[in-house]
């Protein structure tokens, strides 16, 4: 661009080139950030998904292996998978 002496006016269209640059960078890097959180949070949900099943399974186990049917067997000292044998008539 040439002002009205004949010079060039290269200050301000280097000035608005550069903001117009600094603009697209900042933009790219917003893009680049909101992806990043993107997948922090699927990461962070993935990862209190596993800690519920890991708290789901402890629950499902402790009913399971200490069921009162369970505890009467281990208090009485016999093991539950033993069953005891019936006598024979002969």
């Amino acid at each position: 661009m040439l002002d009205g002496n004949g010079k060039r006016g290269g200050d301000e269209s280097d000035a608005a080139k550069m903001e117009q640059l600094l603009e697209i960078e900042l933009m790219q890097k917003r893009a680049a950030w909101q992806q990043a959180k993107a997948r922090r949070g699927s990461l962070r949900a993935l990862s209190f998904f596993f800690l519920f099943l890991v708290v789901l399974a402890a629950l499902v186990g402790f009913f399971v292996f200490l069921s009162p049917d369970r505890l009467s067997d281990l208090r009485s000292g016999a093991p539950a998978s033993e069953v005891t044998p019936s006598p024979e008539p002969q």
